[in-house]
């Protein structure tokens, strides 16, 4: 079986806050969705911390440390309430708590080791039990500071999760004689799991009006994200290659397609054809999906150019090792995001509109972007922005 660990670093930049205030609104140009400036929220704490879950409905928020090693519950404005004991072995604990979100009055949280589990805590974060395996092996090890890969929705008056995993696949799909385009009518890396009867439905996440599928082109895994809006019920399927976004509703125990989107972005090469076998960095490729109240969060990131990664590559064969070209990594590499609406309209995002990365999406279609700093600080900063409710008109 071949086993992939694959980790993706947030780059760092140079950034000032000086001009921001709170009465900015971003994107008044009748292409661009409107962002407009809330608040802020300051977490005291010296360790570089990022978001990994929102409570809409008290404002509590869960941040967590590079390491995991601290998990600081705060109130809306950032006021650390509480240190949580998430991590361990114990029996309110998790061995790898990367992913969590918050669901009615408890918390989510997936283990990222063995058979990944989902884990479900109470108001009181005692551990009230753990689902069903979701891994049938271990394919690959996605580290993302940023990415929650399932999502609360509802449906018929349940509240359910949906989500995908490499690890989900059967470890013999993932095997090298399995690279090809029959994958994609095999490969069963979506899930939705019922918290009140223990039940984890699978399923293709491969839509199979997805081009590649559809015209068997063997496109490499592109490996599909999932998310659901808030209240609607409504679930996105992104695979990472092409430019289509598909959505869906839950129905009678499966995916009913409702309706098909078009992705583009001006700084989105759609010309450019992946080579499975290459690196992805030289392809656009899709890295997350998000869903909010009303509004999916798109992101990709701009391709390296083949010929500088040749450049490179021609010096030396471990240049992925090189400052050099991880500086040229970070010039090139960069994430850019697109809003879609339950009806489908998408708009793309030019700039964010402080540099840095977005941490958060919240059902409330509020953005916690984080800016990026050179400058070590004894705080972290988030920056909240409202997607308006005319962002597409």
């Amino acid at each position: 079986m071949r086993k992939t660990i694959f980790a993706a670093l947030l780059g760092l930049g140079l950034w000032s806050c000086e001009s921001q205030t709170a009465s900015e609104t971003v994107g008044q140009d009748a292409t661009e969705p409107t962002l407009e400036l809330v608040d802020s929220v300051v977490v005291e704490s010296l360790a570089e911390l990022s978001l990994g879950a929102v409570n809409t409905a008290n404002g509590q928020m869960i941040f967590k440390d590079r390491f995991l090693k601290q998990f600081l519950l705060t109130a809306a404005d950032g006021t650390i309430l509480d240190t949580l004991a998430i991590k361990g072995d114990g029996p309110d604990q998790v061995a790898f708590p990367m992913e969590m979100a918050f669901m009615g009055d408890g918390l989510v949280v997936k283990d990222m080791s063995a058979e990944m589990p989902l884990n479900f805590f109470g108001p009181d974060f005692r551990k009230e039990k753990t689902g069903k395996p979701i891994a049938k092996g271990i394919n690959m090890i996605e580290v993302t500071r940023t990415r929650v890969s399932f999502s609360p929705f509802q449906s018929q008056g349940k509240t359910l999760l949906v989500g995908t995993d490499a690890n989900a696949i059967e470890p013999q799909l993932m095997a090298p004689e399995g690279q090809n385009a029959e994958f994609y009518d095999k490969a069963e890396s979506g899930y939705v799991y019922d918290p009140t009867t223990d039940s984890l439905v699978r399923f293709n996440a491969y839509p199979d009006s997805w081009l590649p599928k559809k015209t068997r082109q063997w496109k490499g895994q592109a490996l599909p994200y999932a998310s659901a809006l808030g209240e609607d019920g409504t679930i996105g399927i992104l695979p990472r290659v092409g430019n289509q976004l598909f959505f869906f509703r839950w129905e009678n125990g499966q995916l009913v397609s409702t309706r098909e989107v078009k992705l583009s972005h001006p700084d989105r090469n759609e010309t450019l054809e992946i080579d499975p076998l290459d690196q992805p960095f030289l392809h656009p490729v899709f890295s997350d999906l998000k869903g909010g109240g009303q509004y999916f969060l798109v992101e990709f990131h701009t391709e390296i150019p083949k010929a500088v990664r040749d450049e490179f590559r021609a010096k030396n064969e471990n240049y992925i090792n090189d400052p050099a070209f991880n500086e040229a990594f970070r010039k090139y590499r960069k994430a850019k995001y697109i809003l879609v609406d339950q009806s489908g309209q998408s708009k793309a995002i030019a700039e964010l509109p402080v540099q840095g990365s977005v941490h958060y999406f919240d059902k409330n279609d509020v953005l916690y972007i984080k800016p990026s700093s050179e400058v070590e600080k004894d705080y972290n900063v988030f920056y909240r922005y409202q997607v308006s409710g005319g962002a597409m008109d």
